[in-house]
């Protein structure tokens, strides 16, 4: 598993220079309103995606994993042609319904130019390639080709920075649909390339066998999309939101700032997760084991992310020269008070994947639907109290209720508390944290600002560089890569 771990982790370093690129392109070539527009596309896509999809992604994995253990040839073969066949019929049923509801979702972005009416319908083919692409890396993952899903990840990425920024470059704003389009349409095919050579294309729409096969997969599934639409719903229904008591450049603003406190701040947890899930699984049945499991996963969580936020909130406005352009500069106090979101989001990550080790997803579902609905009404109401510094403000308080509700209802049903030597550990961090972002918001001049921010990061670094050296092997393993 470490071996695996690690070739995810570079991969996602990889992917994640290939996205910082492409925002950099995007953002020159587009500006705030077209990050924003492009950024609602991809909300709609999303969510018909995940309504559609039935759960199969992540419910077929599981079947075939077991088909893979019993090394049964004949029967995985079977089980490849249901899993093409339900995602083949789900994305024609998924672009139906894409051109059928383009107005009626158009009408929630009336606000916004080029996203009334019929424009919509023009993503009915990234739609149908996402949900097709989804039972090919489903199909990958059951079968435990794991280097390859890596190479395809890196891959995707770059096909996704190719197929893009030409079109922006070229038509700007009014590109930006056929850049999503055939781009998404690349990666499907990239897929394909990884995935037909081990399995040849088979479907059957109209055997009933088929579709008998796929149903308990389907039952199994259904707690999951609705998560999923739940969190998707509300992706989509934040910017229509924000369009009504703001402008399209705000849109644009949070995204982009959105992106650079989380989406970069993430591959810290992407890389960690890899063994998490599998070790919590393995020792969900004994208490004490999944607590201390749990514990020690969110102080390697927040002594590793803790000094990475500091660092990037001190430095956000070269960031956003660097990452993204001049004309997002108003997205700075946003993406500043914001961090708690993330560093807060290291200690709930543990504790949402414990349902899912128990297999109890009625109640990953329950609080997947309240988080999500509670956080739509805090970002939006922080957004017109405070404009953007208010929508910063609305996330990091989301994911503090988060971290309330978890601990509470998670803590009852399974005995999990946070042990005094892991809140002797997040509570320094949380201090220093708390200090760095009060620099930040502070009227000084960037000298003073980068030299308190320095001595934050320096403290939060000791703390966290103590810790990791006796209590886990990271700092051993980074040692070793040096030396290499």
């Amino acid at each position: 598993m470490l071996k695996y771990a690690g070739i995810f982790g570079g991969v996602q370093g990889l992917k994640m220079l290939m996205s910082i690129i492409r925002t950099k392109l995007a953002s020159k070539l587009l500006g705030p309103a077209g990050i924003g527009l492009m950024g609602i596309y991809i909300n709609v896509s999303d969510f018909l995606a995940s309504s559609t999809n039935l759960g199969l992604p992540m419910s077929t994995v599981q079947h075939l994993s077991e088909l893979q253990g019993e090394q049964d040839d004949a029967a995985i073969a079977r089980f490849v042609r249901v899993i093409r066949s339900w995602s083949l019929a789900l994305a024609i049923v998924a672009m139906v319904l894409c051109v059928g509801l383009a107005p009626l979702l158009g009408s929630m972005f009336s606000e916004a130019e080029n996203t009334v009416g019929w424009d919509l319908a023009l993503l009915a083919p990234m739609v149908g390639a996402l949900l097709v692409t989804g039972g090919e890396v489903a199909i990958l993952k059951g079968t435990r080709h794991l280097k390859r899903i890596a190479l395809i990840s890196l891959l995707a990425a770059v096909a996704t920075l190719v197929f893009t920024v030409p079109f922006f470059y070229a038509w700007g704003i009014a590109g930006i649909l056929a850049a999503l389009d055939v781009s998404t349409i690349a990666v499907l095919i990239v897929h394909l390339c990884f995935s037909l050579p081990l399995f040849r294309w088979r479907v059957s729409l109209t055997d009933r066998d088929v579709w008998r096969a796929g149903w308990p997969m389907v039952k199994v599934g259904i707690p999951y999309v609705m998560a999923a639409i739940a969190g998707s719903g509300v992706a989509m229904a934040l910017p229509a939101l924000m369009l009504r008591y703001g402008t399209m450049d705000d849109v644009g603003y949070y995204r982009v700032g959105y992106m650079l406190m989380v989406t970069y701040a993430s591959i810290v947890f992407t890389s960690l997760e890899a063994d998490f899930f599998p070790r919590l699984s393995s020792v969900n049945h004994d208490t004490q084991l999944r607590n201390d499991t749990i514990n020690q996963q969110i102080r390697v969580n927040v002594l590793l992310v803790a000094p990475l936020l500091i660092a990037m909130i001190v430095l956000i406005h070269v960031m956003i020269r660097v990452l993204t352009s001049v004309e997002f500069l108003p997205v700075a106090d946003m993406a500043v008070c914001s961090v708690y979101y993330m560093f807060l989001r290291a200690i709930t990550l543990p504790l949402g994947f414990v349902p899912l080790a128990c297999s109890h997803s009625t109640r990953y579902l329950l609080m997947e639907v309240v988080y999500d609905a509670v956080s739509l009404g805090l970002i939006v109401g922080g957004y017109i109290e405070w404009g953007l510094i208010g929508a910063g403000i609305g996330l990091s308080l989301s994911a503090l209720f988060d971290m309330i509700v978890l601990s509470l209802y998670y803590g009852h049903c399974y005995q999990l508390t946070l042990q005094r030597a892991t809140l002797r550990l997040v509570l320094p961090q949380a201090i220093i944290v708390g200090i760095a972002l009060w620099i930040c918001l502070l009227d000084i001049s960037p000298l003073m600002r980068y030299a308190l921010g320095a001595v934050c990061l320096a403290l939060s670094v000791w703390l966290s560089y103590g810790v990791l050296s006796r209590e886990s092997t990271i700092v051993a393993k980074i040692k070793q890569r040096l030396h290499r």
